[in-house]
């Protein structure tokens, strides 16, 4: 958020308790105090130390004002990267800010820090200035359309990106923000009912559940339908779910790409400009180039974050991005003249079985076709010279593991050529998630090795 002395705060909503704009500007005002008291300000950073919503906003409008860096990741950036003041809720959810010792000085410019998912590698810290926040929001908005007329319903976190651009979105247009602590699938419908909702966002795993529930349920179809946005963010959104959803509620989703490193949004399907697909088109002011043999994405953007900070030093490290000025985006794709973006994966993330390259999402959407299949994540363990062998593991509540595993062998083989099939599938009640709602393709990996090792 870039700063805005003196401007009113739009309409709040924190589970699904309206909060007062005169409560919420005292708040605001209070906490900005305690954080100066404490000695934050422009570099030196206030941390978030907690996911309740009320506190979550109250500290982003609080370090704004007394232009501290947020670290944003729970309690972790107290560890990673020493602030000089912890913002924490009270038990009703008011915020409270703790000194923190030993602060770590940091770019002066720096507005937010966010933490990457770590879900193919080390998490790292991405430093965003307060005018790549506002240009964000502004542009997200304006690529979906939002005015002051709308009303945005978020049960994701706010210390992640995707949360945090929302709060972007609804600082630039004035729309009302009702932000849950989490996704709840009785409660997100309820909201849906009595709220005047017309704005979702959400991960592909929520429109998993609002998908099968819709299927059976045809008021939950007709609520979702009505919904102007349906923001699909944080993962890939894969053809199955956006197929299942479409079948379900007659209505699109509308994903997007985006990394922390970018603002995050690159690109928006958005209400009534859907290419099914593609990602979306590209945001104004983005620009994106395809580089080397395997075409990776690199982008252009008054978005793009400042670079990673060291946690040792907490100086920039901008080796992310090339010569000229482009971020390194390491997904692989192509983009259309009039700028359509259509994303093929992680470059790191792509299999290699015999020689043939192997989308681990193709993979995941056959898998994803057999019956009793909850979700998957597609994982590879390599091999010496011989390339990956492929894993697949499967979420699933049913009982009877070998007859599922049997079922998902039986789908590959009728959708899959022979180097891209699992070669083992292994049925878990729950995948590993990180904390932004992705697969942790790093446990996968690690619990794939540990099972080949065990067996050599």
């Amino acid at each position: 958020m870039s700063p805005r002395s003196g401007a009113s705060v739009p309409p709040l909503t924190v589970d699904g308790e309206h909060v007062p704009s005169g409560r919420l500007a005292r708040l605001a005002a209070r906490t900005a105090r305690e954080l100066d008291a404490a000695g934050a300000g422009p570099g030196r950073a206030a941390a978030l130390g907690c996911d309740h919503p009320l506190t979550a906003v109250v500290a982003a409008l609080a370090a704004e004002a007394v232009g501290a860096p947020l670290l944003l990741d729970g309690a972790a950036p107290a560890r990673r990267l020493p602030p000089s003041a912890v913002v924490h809720a009270t038990s009703t959810g008011e915020p409270v800010v703790t000194r923190a010792s030993r602060p770590l000085g940091i770019p002066e410019e720096t507005a937010a820090v966010f933490w990457t998912s770590g879900s193919s590698g080390d998490p790292k810290a991405v430093a965003v200035s307060a005018a790549a926040l506002a240009h964000q929001g502004r542009a997200t908005a304006t690529r979906m359309r939002v005015t002051a007329e709308d009303r945005l319903l978020l049960p994701l976190p706010l210390r992640h990106a995707y949360g945090y651009s929302v709060l972007s979105v609804w600082r630039a247009t004035g729309a009302h923000l009702y932000v849950e602590s989490g996704f709840h699938l009785r409660g997100t419908l309820a909201r849906l009912a009595t709220g005047g909702i017309t704005s979702l966002d959400g991960v592909p795993t929520m429109y998993r559940m609002l998908a099968t529930e819709a299927a059976r349920d045809a008021e939950a179809a007709r609520m979702l339908a009505a919904l102007r946005i349906r923001g699909c963010g944080g993962d890939v959104l894969t053809p199955a779910l956006y197929d299942d959803f479409l079948k379900a509620t007659g209505a699109p989703l509308h994903d997007g790409y985006g990394l922390s490193e970018a603002g995050p949004n690159v690109a928006l399907n958005a209400p009534g400009d859907v290419r099914p697909g593609t990602v979306g088109k590209l945001l104004d002011g983005v620009t994106a180039r395809l580089a080397g043999p395997a075409h990776e994405i690199q982008i252009a953007s008054p978005s793009l974050m400042l670079g990673y900070l060291d946690p040792a030093t907490g100086d920039l490290d901008r080796g992310a991005f090339t010569t000229d000025g482009w971020l390194r985006t390491g997904d692989t794709g192509a983009v259309t003249a009039d700028g359509w973006l259509t994303v093929g994966g992680r470059i790191k993330e792509v299999l290699v079985v015999h020689g043939e390259t192997v989308a681990p999402t193709v993979v995941e959407d056959a898998v994803r076709t057999a019956d009793g299949v909850t979700d998957v994540a597609v994982v590879g363990v390599r091999r010496g010279d011989r390339g990956d062998t492929v894993w697949a593991f499967v979420e699933s509540p049913d009982a009877d593991r070998t007859a599922l595993a049997g079922r998902v062998a039986e789908a590959c083989r009728r959708r899959l050529p022979p180097h891209a099939r699992p070669r083992t599938v292994r049925v878990v009640p729950e995948l590993p998630r990180t904390g932004s709602g992705k697969y942790d393709r790093v446990r996968l990996r690690a619990w794939a090795s540990d099972a080949t090792a065990a067996a050599a």
